[in-house]
């Protein structure tokens, strides 16, 4: 497996796994319908229009089948003023799952973050991922902020 930066070429494949992340068990007042629509237009301005500093890297075997992909950009702690970086998104094609894609994809978010002198990494997730949570848990990311929802 290489991971490489990704290349225009890339690019449907990338919004096509962002589907991924409107999966698992959602809060109740989420629309399915809606979250994958936000998704995918997150992912297109994404390739369309990054941000200043974000990089997008993609993960595929030596054949060039592609199976995952990583964004990354800086981020600074509104509360400590720390640069971090921050993983925008890690996704994995569903057919490569279980095979250490996702997590050869965080060990680069960490390379890359050192690489831009920061000395913590960052990542949101849904409270209902078990499995994202657990590969998080065991490369020994820990929970820092927990957003509360009540619905009215």
């Amino acid at each position: 497996m290489i991971i490489r930066p990704w290349q225009e070429s890339d690019k449907p494949f990338i919004v096509s796994l962002a589907l991924r992340f409107a999966e698992g068990e959602l809060m109740g007042w989420r629309d399915p319908g809606l979250m994958k629509e936000a998704q995918l237009r997150i992912a297109q301005e994404s390739v369309d229009r990054p941000e200043p500093g974000t990089e997008v890297f993609v993960a595929e075997e030596e054949n060039g089948r592609r199976l995952g992909f990583l964004e990354v950009k800086p981020h600074k702690d509104a509360l400590t003023g720390i640069e971090q970086g921050s993983i925008v998104a890690v996704a994995v094609a569903p057919e490569s799952e279980g095979g250490g894609v996702g997590r050869r994809l965080l060990l680069k978010a960490e390379e890359w973050a050192r690489e831009q002198g920061f000395k913590q990494i960052v990542l949101s997730v849904f409270a209902g991922n078990e499995r994202a949570l657990n590969l998080y848990k065991q490369l020994n990311y820990e929970a820092d902020v927990v957003k509360m929802v009540k619905e009215l």
